[in-house]
C-alpha cells in the first residue's frame, strides 16, 4: 500500500502555501514570512506553526481558516510523474490513499481542477493527527509506505509502521526530511514506482 500526503508531495504548492500563510499572518497583523524561509519555518500540525509564528492562541483557527480559503482558490500544479505513478501503482494492484492535513474542500479542488486520477482506496482529509490515522489504515497489506515532504510526515510515517519516503521541492528541505528519517528523497513519483516494484534503483542516501 502507498498513502500519500498532498500539498507539496502530490501537488508542488510551496509558492502557494507561502502565499496563503503570509495572508493568515497579515489578517493577525503578524510578521510575514519571507519565501527564503518558508521551509525552515513551516511546521505541521498547523495549529502549533502559527502559535509559533506569534498568532494568538484564540487566533488559531481563525488564520487556519483563511489558509484553507486560499489554498481553494489558488492554482497550483502536479509533482512530474503523479499521475503516471497512480495510475501504474493503481495498476500493479497496490492500495493507494491519502492522508492530508489539508481542509477537504482544497484537496477536492486541486484533483478537479488538475485531473488527478480518481484510484484512491481512502481520502482522509483533514488530518489533524496522521500518526492515529496511517496507524488506523495500517491493516491493507504487509508492506507501507507513506510520501510526504515533511519532517512531520517522515516521523508519523515511521511511528505508524509505514517506510518513510520523502520528495524534495515541497515544504521543508532534503536534510530536515532524512533526519527525521526518510529513507529515500525523489523529486519525480515515477522513481516511486521503481521502489515499489522492488527495482532499488530510486536514489537513497550514500551511507
Amino acid at each position: 500500500m502507498v498513502v500519500f500526503d498532498w500539498n507539496g508531495t502530490v501537488v508542488l504548492d510551496a509558492d502557494r502555501a507561502w502565499e496563503s500563510l503570509n495572508a493568515a499572518l497579515r489578517e493577525q497583523h503578524v510578521a510575514e514570512v519571507p519565501r527564503s524561509a518558508f521551509t525552515t519555518e513551516f511546521r505541521l500540525p498547523m495549529a502549533d506553526m502559527f502559535r509559533r509564528l506569534g498568532v494568538a492562541g484564540s487566533e488559531v483557527a481563525v488564520a487556519d481558516a483563511t489558509w484553507n480559503r486560499r489554498m481553494t482558490t489558488s492554482e497550483t500544479t502536479l509533482r512530474p510523474g503523479a499521475v503516471e505513478a497512480i495510475e501504474a501503482l493503481h495498476g500493479d494492484g497496490v492500495w493507494l490513499g491519502v492522508v492530508s492535513a489539508a481542509a477537504a474542500a482544497a484537496l477536492a479542488h486541486d484533483r478537479s481542477t488538475l485531473g488527478v486520477p480518481d484510484r484512491w482506496g481512502t481520502v482522509l482529509a483533514p488530518a489533524e493527527d496522521k500518526t492515529t490515522v496511517l496507524r488506523a489504515l495500517r491493516h491493507h497489506a504487509d508492506v507501507a509506505y507513506y510520501v510526504g515532504d515533511t519532517a512531520y510526515d517522515m516521523r508519523c510515517a515511521a511511528a505508524s509502521g509505514y517506510v518513510p519516503v520523502g520528495v524534495g521541492d515541497g515544504y521543508a528541505p532534503d536534510e530536515a526530511l532524512w533526519e527525521a528519517g526518510a529513507t529515500h528523497v525523489l523529486r519525480d513519483l515515477r522513481d516511486l514506482v521503481t521502489l515499489v516494484r522492488g527495482s532499488g534503483s530510486a536514489r537513497e542516501r550514500a551511507a
